[in-house]
């Protein structure tokens, strides 16, 4: 796995030990654009093309639009209980996103 999505598992895992990687609580997957998933050895993430975030009932997908910007959706309402976590997600996953060289 590329050194920046271990630190960002790391670091979600280590926030969210009760949820991260659980189907009912906080998953991550990321896809190249060569259509490798995070957990593939080809993966690469300087080629990062979209990540989903899995949060309890929500999907928020983030994907590439051109080189340095970047899309943002769900695919439901979100809830706003849970807007606060998602905004914090978010905010782990970005960070660790910008400090990839991006191809």
């Amino acid at each position: 796995m590329n050194e920046n999505f271990l630190s960002m598992f790391k670091e979600l895992n280590r926030k969210y030990p009760d949820d991260y990687g659980s189907i009912e609580g906080l998953r991550i997957d990321a896809v190249d654009l060569k259509g490798n998933y995070d957990d593939d050895d080809k993966f690469d993430e300087t080629l990062l093309d979209k990540l989903r975030i899995y949060y309890k009932e929500q999907i928020i997908t983030i994907t590439r639009y051109d080189r340095d910007n970047w899309k943002i959706e769900d695919y439901a309402y979100l809830k706003f209980e849970d807007f606060r976590e998602i905004g914090k997600i978010l905010s782990i996953v970005m960070k660790h996103i910008s400090r990839i060289e991006l191809d």
